[in-house]
């Protein structure tokens, strides 16, 4: 599949929760918990080249860094913010639109993230697309994920 074709699916999804709104008279009717995770996961799989599963917890995916496995956490909204419930090794934020379009939140060492959200008294902490924005401008050029495979609307290929 294209990374194209990919996008044309999720807004196909989008517009079918949309009619059954509109049908049901549902006036917010959108892909959310484990779905939009899971078109998440599959976006961060094919532009990051991820494998699925992790044996740490709050982790859902690896990528080998040179000799090295890192575990990261993928985390998907179509609103702008996450939630976290412990700080993940690397993290990878994604926001996916409507219209199928992926932007990219955040990619880097999750610490930059949890240093801005941990002082949240409940166990759940929240993050804002401003703080992942925040969160990003500290992570160092070679501690970024590479980019195998450009399907993001908001980032220029390696």
């Amino acid at each position: 599949m294209t990374p194209q074709q990919f996008k044309d699916k999720i807004a196909t999804i989008y517009s079918a929760a949309n009619e059954l709104g509109r049908d049901y008279g549902i006036s917010t009717c959108t892909p959310d918990g484990h779905l939009l995770g899971a078109i998440g996961q599959i976006a961060a799989k094919i532009a990051f080249g991820l494998e699925f599963g992790s044996s740490k917890t709050e982790h859902n995916a690896t990528i080998t860094k040179g000799a090295k496995k890192v575990h990261v956490q993928v985390r998907s909204t179509g609103r702008g913010t996450i939630a976290l419930r412990e700080e993940p090794e690397y993290l990878i934020s994604l926001n996916i639109s409507n219209n199928g379009e992926i932007g990219l939140l955040y990619n880097g060492p999750g610490k930059h993230v949890w240093n801005l959200i941990e002082h949240q008294k409940n166990i759940q902490k929240y993050a804002s697309q401003n703080q992942l924005a925040e969160a990003q401008h500290h992570v160092p050029p070679d501690q970024i994920l590479l980019i195998k495979e450009n399907i993001l609307s908001n980032h220029r290929s390696n």
